[in-house]
């Protein structure tokens, strides 16, 4: 950079309250020159009494506005992308132009402003930069001394290089601003300052005319942002008494050459001076890349210079991402494909919002958790930002599947997530377990064999070098038919008979059971006897009992439960008593129908006396009792008495009644003895599971011996050798006959015969001189 080393101090002395105390602003130096296209420095500091007030605005500007405040330079059309604060220090008000304009020479004040009311200073009288438009080659003495002059006096004795046909002299780094020809020397001439090769002055021409067709540019290169505006500018010679030539531009790319026009909106032709044109494109695009040369066209020649041109990069701003040592920092680099001009400032915005702390290419962040973005920009083209780099976002958990998920299928859960830099890892959670280890690490998580456990909510986290973002769950269902299928008895422990029973069924499944079915084990499943969940019996009876199961059906299968065995409870019924005789005593037997079973007590009545005499099923009366006997039948619900029974020893009748039927009491006997076994069975298995499809209740009638006695004479003398007694068998509607001993179903009855079956029991009486009874025996059969 050109400064002149001039420090001008401007004091204002204000009066009134603040009396004597000085305020200032330094401009170093007052006056600078600098060449069109470099950048300037306007160093500057200010001053105000310490612990008075406080400044809470700083403002550059070129124009004073009596009505308004002045508009701050740094928001200038004119000046947007090209001004830089440069401060060093709190009181350093510097600032730097760059990519300076022929219109940038002016005056620059800069004015600071206090909380005091109505308290601003402004620094007088400024600091005055002129820009000079170019170098100019000046020939003297026919050509044989060349000056490099600028329109104001550069400072710090710049070197000068000297450029013959665009190529640099081999002597070009001299101190002097001259350089001494021959007519050997015959060309085209320009000349530059060092450190900015780039801008050289026009050419001119030296000794032969025809030698001094030349074309310059004021650079060979440049580096632009997409979307932003750039001048390419050339110097041109010709012969002096040629016709003035008409330039025209052209894009090489690919060694294709087009010509531009201005019929394109993005591209104009600039001819602010003589032998100069420039080219300016608008908006650029990745396409703009290319070279670019100027021709000029004179009515009887066209000149090109080929081996110059000028190379155009656009480049877009890329925020790349390095890992630090730390792993919860990185680090931010802008990069751009070339290397833009004069060294800008950058910003960097965290989610849109400017990072304060960040004004280089590189800053610093923070690896966090959720979604967040980064991204760069270079002063005064804040609306050329670069494409944000963001942690993870949009992170979406899905289920790869096609229609419902059944128990035993494999089922695959993809995560998929928008991040830059691209995602680094994934890992899947399963919402109802804890998160510090993943289900997997993959992007993809496959579950083969899929069971209802499986069933929940799942997540997944995407990682990458900035943060990490979880996903929204997503709800797996896995269905299945039913299961764990229960049949229930809703009632107290005990069941009575008529009381009112509910048995219910319950099942796991999903989808939801669709029907229940209601069985009974004894009976063929065809037809439930309910397809409700839940099956009610009213008025339940002792048929009622037996096994019951439920099954659950949905679309996808069934499921029966376990039986359930459903106990009804009743008092005694059906009460008989039974005799029959065993030599010279009697046997007396009790037998009824309970649930459950009934205890018996056997009572003895003599006149007003009732003596208790035992409490089995069976009591033995011996020779020489006498009396009314009977017994009582009792469970937990009732008791019930029997039917009195007299013997005596006088009364003989009884005894030829006890002695003409032993067969038959002694085929009851085995008949009852068998059902007591089986009820007893019966209620073993009240606490067990096994089921049993038919329960058999044996039903009975009474069997009445007849024979002759004191009040019923016999017909004839025959009677004592033959008796009859009628044993009815009485079937129940809803369950087989009990079989025992020889008495035998032959045959299936019909509706008639199932009533009654009659069979003759002959009786045959020893002749009376026989003191002893012998037993008699007969055959029963239902035929």
């Amino acid at each position: 950079q050109l400064f002149l080393k001039i420090k001008v101090i401007i004091t204002l002395h204000i009066s009134g309250v603040f009396g004597t105390e000085c305020w200032g602003v330094t401009y170093t130096p007052q006056h600078v020159c600098a060449p069109k296209g470099s950048s300037v420095d306007l160093p500057c500091s200010y001053e105000y009494p310490e612990g008075y007030r406080t400044v809470t605005k700083t403002v550059w500007f070129i124009k004073d506005q009596t009505a308004a405040e002045p508009a701050d330079l740094r928001e200038d059309k004119e000046y947007q992308g090209r001004v830089q604060n440069i401060q060093n220090s709190q009181n350093d008000c510097s600032i730097r132009i760059n990519n300076l304009r022929e219109s940038d020479t002016q005056t620059y004040r800069f004015r600071f402003y206090t909380d005091d009311p109505g308290g601003r200073y402004t620094g007088h009288p400024g600091v005055t930069l002129t820009v000079t438009a170019d170098l100019k080659v000046t020939t003297y003495t026919y050509g044989t001394y060349l000056t490099c002059s600028s329109t104001c006096s550069l400072t710090d004795h710049p070197t000068y290089i000297w450029y013959k046909n665009g190529q640099p002299l081999s002597n070009q780094h001299i101190d002097y601003p001259y350089l001494y020809t021959s007519t050997v020397d015959a060309g085209s001439y320009s000349c530059a300052l060092k450190g900015f090769e780039d801008l050289r002055s026009p050419a001119v021409c030296v000794y032969n005319q025809d030698r001094c067709w030349s074309i310059t540019y004021s650079t060979r290169s440049i580096c632009a942002l997409i979307g932003s505006t750039v001048d390419i500018e050339s110097f041109y010679t010709f012969p002096d008494q040629n016709p003035e030539p008409q330039p025209a531009w052209y894009k090489r790319l690919s060694s294709q050459e087009t010509e531009l026009s201005p019929a394109d909106n993005r591209v104009e032709f600039l001819s602010e001076r003589a032998n100069v044109s420039t080219l300016r494109l608008n908006n650029l695009t990745q396409n703009d890349s290319a070279q670019y040369l100027l021709r000029i066209k004179a009515p009887y020649r066209e000149y090109i210079q080929r081996s110059a041109e000028v190379s155009l990069s656009v480049t877009d701003l890329q925020v790349k991402v390095y890992n630090d040592a730390d792993e919860q920092t990185r680090t931010l680099t802008c990069r751009s494909s070339c290397t833009l001009p004069n060294k800008p400032t950058y910003i960097w915005n965290k989610n849109g919002q400017s990072l304060a702390h960040c004004r280089s290419e590189s800053c610093p962040v923070l690896v966090v958790s959720g979604a967040i973005s980064y991204s760069c920009s270079v002063e005064g083209l804040k609306s050329f930002q670069s494409p944000p780099v963001y942690s993870p976002r949009n992170t979406r958990a899905e289920l790869v599947s096609s229609g419902e998920i059944v128990e035993g299928e494999s089922v695959t859960l993809s995560c998929s997530s928008d991040a830059d830099p691209p995602v680094l890892s994934y890992s899947w959670f399963n919402q109802r377990e804890p998160a510090e280890t993943p289900l997997t690490t993959d992007q993809n998580y496959i579950i083969t064999n899929i069971s209802s456990q499986h069933s929940g909510f799942y997540y997944c986290t995407a990682h990458n070098q900035l943060g990490k973002h979880n996903s929204t769950p997503i709800h797996l269902n896995v269905l299945y038919p039913p299961r764990n299928t229960k049949a229930l008895m809703v009632s107290a422990k005990e069941i009575v008979e008529g009381d009112s029973v509910t048995l219910s069924c319950s099942s796991d499944a999903d989808p939801p059971v669709l029907s229940y079915s209601w069985f009974n084990q004894r009976e063929p499943a065809e037809t439930p006897l309910s397809t409700e969940q839940n099956y009610i019996i009213t008025s339940i009876s002792s048929q009622n009992s037996g096994f019951y199961y439920c099954t659950a059906c949905n679309r996808l299968g069934q499921h029966n439960s376990t039986p359930i065995h459903l106990n009804v409870l009743y008092p005694p019924r059906n009460l008989t008593l039974s005799h029959f005789v065993n030599g010279n005593s009697v046997t007396l037997m009790c037998v009824s129908d309970a649930n459950p079973a009934s205890s018996y007590t056997w009572y003895n009545k003599t006149g007003s006396d009732i003596t208790p005499v035992g409490n089995s099923t069976n009591l033995t009366v011996a020779a020489g009792a006498h009396g009314v006997f009977y017994c009582m039948a009792r469970n937990t619900f009732a008791s019930y008495n029997s039917s009195e029974w007299l013997f005596t020893p006088e009364n003989t009748s009884a005894k030829y009644a006890a002695s003409a039927v032993p067969v038959v009491f002694l085929l009851i006997f085995i008949a009852v003895f068998l059902w007591l076994r089986k009820r007893a069975a019966a209620t073993t298995s009240r606490s067990e599971e096994n089921s049993e499809k038919d329960v058999s209740t044996p039903v009975y009638d009474n069997v009445p011996a007849m024979t002759s006695g004191p009040s019923r004479p016999a017909a004839s003398d025959d009677e004592d050798d033959v008796q009859y007694s009628s044993v009815v068998f009485k079937r129940s509607q809803v369950q087989d006959e009990s079989l025992y001993s020889t008495v035998q179903q032959s045959r299936a009855l019909t509706q008639e015969e199932d009533e009654v079956e009659y069979a003759t029991v002959n009786l045959v009486k020893q002749k009376p001189v026989r003191k002893t009874e012998e037993p008699i025996y007969s055959m029963v059969q239902k035929t």
